[in-house]
């Protein structure tokens, strides 16, 4: 009986633990990690509201662009080696993406996606996509104006391909575009194309360094007094001013199940001061624990979200008397002077 209980516990914990190894993938050394990229999806839910507002030729568009480009983003990367996917599935090219939902069984991709040799494969989805357009007609001078706005939300599962285990982490972004149009004439009303193409781009290039910093984050690559160099750069989405966190890492062994963790424990944080394409330099600010080579680099503010945080807040408990379409003449010094009763 003991033994029986005791085999029920050891899978419960393994059941329990999955999510964390999953978070604990062992990075490669010297080499790059084979991936495989499969067909994007469009949730079915964001393809019906394009079917009812007859959008369906702008989402086909923009999950077509957004699948060679995620394509090229992450192989500009540098990072990792791609499985071509006519290599799993056979000599004939991949069929389309249909607006409804792709009919693709994940696990059966992450199996090719093995037998290919790839370490981890990569499932893109469309979860949100809007196209608004605004038009206000000018009767006076019979032209128009046209305000446009688009929405792309899109996430990346990625999956490893050895245990079939899902990243608990997926790159996941927002974007919004928006095109203005002015004095055109109502008939010639007309929106381009070249916006949502220039959208998939940048969600391309977002998701990208997602994925890099999830499974190939940045790492110290030589400490000199407070300066520290970084293996990433502008190409990684570094800019001058961001604030990041080092992390030395360790790696761990379960003596009951015999898998391996990640321990990051933080030991400093640093400012990014100057930037390079592919590395870029950063300020150690505040207490040093124990940064040195090897540590890992996350971020955790924008230079631009620093930048909007340092401004005061205005402070509310002061009378306000600026008020709009203040004249800056004060009460009584104007050429109607006040005439007290």
């Amino acid at each position: 009986m003991n033994t029986i209980l005791r085999a029920f516990a050891a899978v419960m914990v393994s059941l329990l633990l999955t999510p964390l190894l999953a978070s604990a993938v062992e990075l490669s050394t010297g080499e790059k990690d084979t991936i495989l990229i499969g067909e994007l999806k469009i949730q079915p839910a964001v393809s019906e509201r394009a079917i009812k507002r007859k959008q369906s030729t702008e989402l086909q568009l923009v999950s077509d662009s957004l699948q060679s480009q995620l394509v090229s983003a992450l192989n500009a990367t540098r990072i990792f080696q791609l499985v071509e996917q006519e290599r799993v599935t056979g000599s004939d090219p991949a069929p389309e993406p249909d607006l409804q939902a792709a009919d693709v069984d994940d696990k059966k991709i992450a199996q090719a996606g093995k037998k290919a040799g790839a370490r981890f494969a990569f499932l893109p989805q469309i979860d949100g996509f809007e196209d608004a357009s605004e038009v206000v007609e000018y009767q006076a001078t019979g032209r128009a104006s046209v305000s446009r706005k688009l929405f792309l939300s899109a996430v990346v599962r990625i999956v490893e391909t050895a245990s079939g285990a899902m990243l608990p982490d997926s790159p996941s972004v927002q974007l919004t575009r928006t095109e203005e149009k002015d004095h055109v004439r109502p008939g010639a009303l007309s929106v381009s194309d070249e916006v949502i193409v220039a959208l998939a781009k940048e969600m391309a290039k977002k998701l990208s360094q997602e994925a890099v910093m999830l499974i190939r984050p940045a790492k110290v690559l030589t400490v000199t007094g407070k300066q520290v160099l970084i293996n990433r750069g502008s190409e990684a989405g570094f800019t001058k001013g961001d604030l990041v966190e080092i992390y030395s890492v360790q790696s761990i062994k379960d003596e009951e199940t015999g898998e391996l963790f990640r321990n990051e424990v933080p030991v400093g944080q640093a400012s990014i001061s100057r930037i390079e394409k592919s590395q870029s330099y950063a300020t150690i600010s505040g207490d040093d624990a124990g940064i040195t080579k090897g540590c890992i680099v996350r971020f955790i503010k924008t230079a631009a979200r620093r930048a909007a945080e340092a401004e005061p807040p205005p402070d509310t408990s002061l009378p306000d008397f600026g008020t709009k379409g203040d004249t800056g003449v004060t009460p009584g010094s104007s050429e109607k002077p006040l005439k007290w009763k």
